[in-house]
């Protein structure tokens, strides 16, 4: 009985384990996917002080979104200011904006740097984070900072079920986030206790241990760290709950014991040496197989179901070689790819700098991995040079391209010639790398700071735009 019982319970930590651990990995995943997506829109207000409409636009079609509210904040102060926002639903920002600003006093005060913590003042499949952005740099206490309201969907239904494991999210004060209805906003240490929260120099991501609540009930627990905003999913099961099965268990494992002895004998006096062989065989296959020799394969002629089985065996055997074969060639083709878009990103300048007079910005976002889009500024002397170009294709190859482009381009910049002679430098070294195999539009523009003369070239590239300045909202009548 001891046996059954450490079994189940060790069956009970794991599976729970693993509960905890792909739901954490959920809302990993979904929370990044929703920081990912609304960058553009961040970027877009920061350029234009407003949300543009194209950021509209793009705002209808993120699902995962509710609202956002952009806040002019006074780090120094603690004081904010309301911007503008965007919403899926006219009028749902007067519903939550005074939950919204509670929350965002909180982070002024309780956290600190590059922190990002999860709110969830609504109760329900709704949660909130604030994305800050830096100080501008003519007042560093001068500050940006976007409320995000989301909803994580059918998550929130998985935290929500009563069932026998109640499942919580945690923040980092031990404060419930998700969770059974009656426990929202409640200290999990008023719940149950958790040896894990006291201990503030834990570096563990997952683990399990037991813990007793209140009422001395004992409780199997396993917590997961999700890896964003400093939240934790904790599992717990009743632990009288996880064992009630084990009587019923032992009963059902003896009954199946006699019948498997019974049945093993029965067999033996009539097919002992036939199959014994067969077994046998197959038995020293699996053998092989643990070892990782899965080119293995059993020879048995018979038709029964022994046979059967051994030619399974086979077509498993060399299936699991095939797909390890596949896997490692996927791994080295990813690993491959994430190398180069590693050394791509190493090819674009910062996205925002000042030169004197003029103000350079700039945002890029592969489709893949890698690609063949590639941008570049410099400032030699009085003049500012600009590059844009597209190689045809994605992928490593378009990639390698804009890097032969990036080392053309050094090399031009020493020589004081103008967009002309660079393009014609450019397309000579282009070809050359490439042997006429792939092709790429460019546009080369040169900007004297001194004269406000700016001269370009264009190879069959998308022409630019020329705008007047406005803080008004762009039209058609503004392009020069």
């Amino acid at each position: 009985m001891k046996i059954f019982t450490e079994d189940k319970i060790a069956y009970v930590y794991d599976s729970s384990s693993n509960f905890s651990h792909a739901i954490s990995s959920q809302i990993r995943i979904q929370l990044n996917s929703v920081v990912s997506s609304n960058k553009f829109l961040f970027q877009d207000f920061l350029n234009n002080r407003r949300f543009s409409s194209i950021s509209q636009d793009f705002f209808k079609d993120e699902d995962a979104t509710d609202i956002i509210i952009a806040f002019n904040v006074d780090e120094k102060s603690k004081g904010f200011k309301y911007s503008a926002h965007l919403e899926k639903v006219a009028g749902s920002y007067e519903n939550v904006k005074a939950k919204i600003e509670s929350a965002l006093t909180e982070e002024l005060y309780y956290v600190k740097g590059n922190q990002r913590l999860v709110y969830s003042p609504f109760n329900d499949e709704r949660l909130l984070y604030f994305e800050k952005m830096p100080p501008m740099a003519n007042n560093k206490d001068k500050a940006v900072y976007f409320a995000v309201m989301v909803r994580i969907g059918d998550l929130y239904d998985i935290f929500s079920t009563i069932s026998a494991q109640k499942l919580f999210l945690l923040n980092k004060y031990g404060r419930v986030l998700l969770g059974p209805q009656a426990f929202l906003g409640q200290d999990m240490k008023k719940i149950i206790p958790l040896k894990f929260m006291d201990n503030k120099q834990s570096v563990n991501l997952n683990g399990v241990e037991s813990a007793k609540d209140a009422e001395n009930k004992e409780y199997v627990i396993s917590y997961s760290q999700v890896g964003v905003g400093e939240l934790t999913v904790v599992s717990a099961v009743l632990k009288e709950k996880a064992l009630s099965a084990i009587e019923i268990l032992l009963k059902k494992s003896i009954m199946f014991f006699i019948l498997l002895i019974a049945v093993t004998a029965i067999i033996s006096l009539f097919a002992s040496s036939t199959i014994t062989t067969a077994i046998t065989k197959l038995f020293q296959a699996t053998q092989k197989v643990s070892e990782g020799d899965f080119n293995i394969k059993v020879d048995v002629k018979s038709s029964d179901e022994v046979g059967v089985l051994a030619d399974n065996f086979n077509r498993m055997a060399e299936e699991v070689s095939r797909l390890l074969d596949q896997t490692a060639e996927k791994a080295r083709m990813e690993n491959e790819l994430q190398t180069a878009k590693t050394v791509q990103e190493t090819l674009f300048p910062e996205s925002q700098k000042s030169i004197a007079n003029l103000d350079i910005s700039g945002f890029y976002e592969p489709a893949s991995e890698c690609g063949g889009d590639w941008w570049h500024y410099s400032e030699i002397g009085n003049k500012v040079f600009f590059w844009i170009g597209d190689a045809t294709g994605h992928g490593a190859p378009s990639a390698l391209i804009t890097s032969a482009a990036k080392s053309a381009a050094v090399i031009i910049e020493s020589l004081d010639v103008g967009p002309g002679k660079a393009m014609e430098y450019l397309n000579k070294c282009i070809y050359e790398v490439s042997k006429g195999r792939l092709m790429m539009t460019f546009f080369i523009g040169c900007f004297d700071r001194i004269t406000g003369l700016f001269t370009y070239a264009n190879a069959s590239h998308e022409t630019p735009f020329l705008m007047k300045k406005s803080d008004k909202p762009l039209k058609k009548k503004d392009l020069i």
